[in-house]
């Protein structure tokens, strides 16, 4: 595994290394995900071995990422309103009613 890592951090050394990184990134995640399971891992490593994507496929991951994206845009959208909603409560100064006795 050491040599590996280390082929991997010399690889990354690279200017042209942009989809390696990329798609190190996206496995890592994917990885971390409990919803990747060991039959996605098994339908990636298949795409690698195979050396190419169909078009269906192709299309059909397109179709499932802008639809993922979304979901996420939308969970970034809620929280920022949460926070500034929140952010507004702090902020705001409590009142007092004073009478004056004149």
């Amino acid at each position: 595994m050491q040599a590996l890592t280390n082929e991997m951090l010399l690889a990354l050394r690279s200017p042209k290394s942009g989809w390696l990184a990329t798609m190190i990134c996206a496995l890592e995640e994917a990885l971390k995900d409990p919803d990747f399971s060991a039959s996605h891992r098994d339908m990636v490593m298949q795409i690698v071995r195979n050396g190419e994507v169909s078009d269906a496929v192709y299309a059909a991951a397109e179709n499932r990422l802008a639809h993922f994206e979304a979901s996420i845009a939308e969970t970034q959208t809620g929280l920022a309103a949460a926070v500034a909603s929140t952010a507004t409560q702090a902020t705001r100064p409590k009142l007092v009613l004073v009478s004056n006795a004149a």
